[in-house]
Formats: C-alpha cells, structure tokens, sequence
C-alpha cells in the first residue's frame, strides 16, 4: 500500500477512481448549497486534489484560486475544470504555505486535506490548526466563510473521527474556532464487490479489502464531516 502522499504524487488515475465512486447520491452538492451562495463568490481552495470539490460550486464562482502541494494532482485539475480555465488560477502550494493573494476571497473550502496536516503533523494539534486557520485569515475578506470537508470514517455504521488526532482537531474546530459541525453520509458505489475492494484496499490496506470483500456489498458506507462559519478572527481561549 503506498502512503497517501505517494498517491497523491503518482497515482492521479486510481485517486480519481476512488473519488468518483464516493457519494453517489450526491449528497454533498445539496449540503455545500445550502451553506454558500457561490453565485459571484470569488474561492479560496487549500489542497483541492484533482478538483473534486471544486467542480461542485465553479460554473457560479467569479474566481477560483486552487492550491494543491503537488504539481501531480494540479495537471489532473486543469484537464478536469479545462471548460472554466479563464476563472481558475491554479498554484503549487501546502495548506500551511499558502501564497498571499492580492485580491482577498470571499470563501476558503478544502476537502479531506487538512486532516492530512492534523494527523501527520509533529507534536501538539493546536499549533498546526491555528498555523492552519492563520494561512486562511490572510487572504479572505472580513466576515468571510470558511467551508472544512473531512472524514469521519469508511466502512463505519455511525460517523466518528477514524483518529484520534482527528477527534482532537474536529473538537478544537467546533470549540475554540467557533465552526458548526454537520455530518451527512457520502457512501461510495462500485461496479462490483470485487473492484471496491480493489480500489480501497489500494488507499486503505489490506484489512480494509478484507472488510469490504466480507461486507459483499459494492456500496461501502463513508461519513463526511463539514464545519463552516465566518473565518475565525483569532483563537479562543
């Protein structure tokens, strides 16, 4: 199994087979409406992949900057939004080192990539969220939204941080930063058992084949996470 960021650095193809089978009742498209009005909305995305999320919400932006750490990942993007290539600006960057714009957004979004830096990240969580959130705060206007996807869980029958620096993290979100949390469910639909089990063994590892052969089902429960609000102006005590 290859680490998560060796996928992300070589393996756009088995990424894009993976996130096109997740949430196939399209639950995601309906909540991420229901909290931005992305009509006009000029777009801060961190980590945005191979533009999976920003599909969602780009035909009604006024302008998208997408960053992603690799160059892998951002060519996959460009060919994937090529149809509104003259209101996307894309640029090599990590969500703790995003460039400074001269234009401030009105949005920041990121999907399942700040999760990344909580988890692998060294020694206490806080530091990195507010390294996190710090990067945000300097490019989005006053009273701008912030819009977090991440997981809480695969192959799990109820929504629940997979980690427990994930937990810790979600809590700050909701505590210190003020966000509100909402879980919906993003189940994935494979043509076949035997191919769900190939694709997520591929990302996850062999006990999570192993489970998804035993489940026998080509629909794999997934959970996903959302916290939104106003960009934080600071932490909290």
């Amino acid at each position: 199994m290859p680490s998560m960021y060796e996928i992300y650095r070589r393996h756009r193809a088995e990424y894009d087979r993976l996130v096109s089978a997740e949430d196939h009742e399209r639950h995601l498209p309906e909540f991420l409406e229901s909290l931005v009005d992305w009509r006009g909305k000029t777009v801060l995305e961190g980590g945005l992949g191979t533009g999976r999320v920003t599909e969602l919400f780009i035909e009604r932006a006024r302008r998208v900057v997408g960053c992603d750490r690799e160059p892998h990942m951002l060519e996959a993007a460009r060919e994937r939004l090529a149809r509104c290539a003259d209101k996307l600006e894309l640029r090599p960057a990590d969500n703790l080192a995003l460039p400074l714009l001269s234009d401030k957004s009105d949005v920041f979004v990121e999907g399942w990539s700040w999760g990344h830096s909580v988890v692998d990240g060294p020694g206490p969580i806080e530091p990195i969220a507010e390294a996190l959130f710090e990067n945000v705060r300097k490019n989005l206007v006053p009273g701008g939204r912030v819009v977090l996807i991440e997981t809480l869980g695969t192959t799990a029958r109820a929504p629940a941080a997979p980690h427990p620096r994930l937990a810790e993290f979600y809590q700050l979100l909701q505590t210190r930063y003020g966000l509100r949390p909402a879980a919906i469910s993003t189940d994935y639909r494979f043509p076949s058992v035997a191919e769900a089990a190939e694709i997520l063994g591929f990302f996850f590892g062999d006990a999570m084949e192993q489970a998804v052969r035993a489940a026998g089902s080509a629909i794999v429960p997934e959970w996903t996470g959302i916290w939104s609000g106003p960009v934080p102006s600071g932490s909290r005590s």
